[in-house]
């Protein structure tokens, strides 16, 4: 009887997470379970110099025995400077999903992607942070949106630095609104 309530219990519980459109991730099929699931994820990456470079916080994250990439869920960057002596917010990104490799701290942003910067916004659908190079770039293929002081444009291969200011793009459509 307690062997039947159990798979009773678990066959429910299946039940309510397949209903609820959750659905076995491609890595996950790959890696088997995670080692670790962590709610409310929190990493800071520091300089050598021991300045705060970014700040990256997920509702959820999940890691892998045998692997250097962390799986990231509804999570938000926030990229930092120094000025004056003074850390300064650069820009903030937001994504739905994504993986951080905790070796090379290489981000991958997708599903939903924005970053918003003092004078400029970009959206796109996936980006990746280059911790070596301090860059964000797109790859080929995928579509990405800058707005800045009225002009909207949109191109492919972009390679940007975090404050947002030094943007290079190919194949450039551009909207200027009065």
């Amino acid at each position: 009887m307690q062997q039947v309530r159990v798979l009773a219990c678990g066959l429910v519980c299946w039940l309510l997470l397949t209903g609820c459109g959750l659905k076995q991730r491609q890595i996950e099929k790959q890696l088997g379970l995670p080692g670790f699931l962590l709610s409310d994820f929190k990493y800071v990456a520091i300089s050598t110099t021991g300045q705060k470079e970014w700040e990256l916080k997920a509702s959820e994250a999940s890691m892998y025995q045998n692997s250097d990439d962390v799986t990231i869920y509804n999570f938000t960057v926030a990229f930092y400077r120094v000025s004056n002596n003074t850390e300064v917010l650069d820009s903030f990104l937001s994504a739905n999903k994504g993986q951080i490799n905790k070796r090379s701290l290489l981000v991958i942003a997708e599903g939903n992607v924005k970053i918003l910067a003092s004078d400029t916004s970009l959206e796109t659908q996936r980006i990746q942070w280059d911790n070596t190079k301090k860059q964000f770039f797109s790859e080929p293929g995928v579509l990405v949106v800058v707005t800045r002081r009225g002009v909207k444009l949109q191109g492919y291969n972009l390679v940007a630095d975090a404050s947002l200011k030094e943007i290079r793009m190919e194949q450039i459509n551009a909207t200027i609104r009065e």
